[in-house]
């Protein structure tokens, strides 16, 4: 079993971060938006950061995005424009699903 004030913790800390993505996707749009590619990484980073296994990757991303839970624009009008993600969307969604998978909000009607 894990620790709940560990799982505490790490929710505060990447609700934390989510709050600065947030903010600096108001004060600065253009940084908050990242190509594909760059969202893979951007994943993968946050995935090992603290030693952690690598599960967000190009797939995640994907069916995410396929399921409508990332919504990503086209730089331009053309089919071949590059797509856009934003990066405090992607940490939103991944901070919904480690609570999910970690159970926080267990006997929480939501």
């Amino acid at each position: 079993m894990t620790d709940k004030a560990y799982l505490i913790k790490n929710m505060l800390m990447y609700q934390a971060e989510l709050g600065a993505a947030v903010q600096r996707k108001y004060d600065h749009p253009a940084l908050d938006l990242i190509t594909q590619r760059e969202a893979f990484f951007f994943l993968k980073e946050r995935d090992t950061a603290y030693g952690g296994e690598f599960t967000h990757g190009q797939a995640w991303v994907k069916r995410m995005t396929r399921e409508g839970k990332l919504n990503p624009k086209r730089r331009g009008k053309s089919d071949n424009s590059p797509l856009m993600y934003s990066k405090a969307e992607m940490i939103a969604l991944w901070n919904a699903e480690y609570m999910e998978i970690n159970e926080i909000f267990r006997g929480i009607k939501l």
